[in-house]
């Protein structure tokens, strides 16, 4: 299998938390952005039944991405805004589920939420995993090496870095292919 088969989010990535140095930031350039990529990372439970609170929220532009760490279970009031703000559209798969966990976490009225898989529904694509999307819409291979790892660990690997990263540039590079399908559809009626 060749290296350039898969993709890689090649931006500027910003790991932080609340008491990150450049919090504020990172803050101004979400606030700063109309559409990103969308994912939440959870500690992996091998218990049935047992599902761990998430410890990651993912934004991705094509230029940055930004790695939120969860810290004491709860969600930074500035990230709350970003969730909540009706002029960033957030792109993602299974949103209603990653709303759900993060919900557990803190309050919040999520706005301008959109999931690809029920854009990829409309265009009667039926395989709608991320990975099976990333495939037939981009051409290119998704790794998913990562996704059982352990997201709560004090430093994250440089592994686990670029597939969050990637994972929410997915989202969005899937969600543009999507609409930009719809629109040719839609214009040939």
């Amino acid at each position: 299998m060749q290296q350039d088969e898969f993709l890689r989010f090649n931006g500027k990535i910003y790991v932080v938390s609340k008491h990150s140095e450049n919090f504020k930031e990172v803050i101004n350039l979400l606030k700063a952005s109309s559409i990103v990529g969308f994912d939440t990372e959870s500690k992996p439970s091998f218990r049935k039944g047992l599902t761990n609170k998430p410890s990651l929220i993912q934004f991705a532009t094509k230029e940055f991405a930004v790695l939120y760490r969860i810290q004491k279970q709860s969600i930074a009031n500035e990230i709350i805004s970003i969730l909540e703000d009706e002029n960033i559209i957030k792109v993602g798969t299974g949103i209603t589920q990653d709303l759900n966990q993060l919900s557990k976490i803190s309050v919040f009225k999520p706005a301008s939420f959109v999931d690809i898989q029920k854009l990829a529904q409309k265009l009667s694509i039926n395989n709608i995993s991320l990975k099976k999307l990333t495939e037939q819409l981009l051409n290119k291979k998704l790794s998913k090496r990562q996704q059982l790892s352990n997201w709560e660990a004090i430093n994250l690997s440089d592994a686990q870095i670029k597939y969050a990263a990637t994972d929410a540039y997915a989202c969005l590079l899937i969600y543009e292919k999507l609409i930009n399908e719809l629109s040719k559809n839609n214009n040939k009626e």
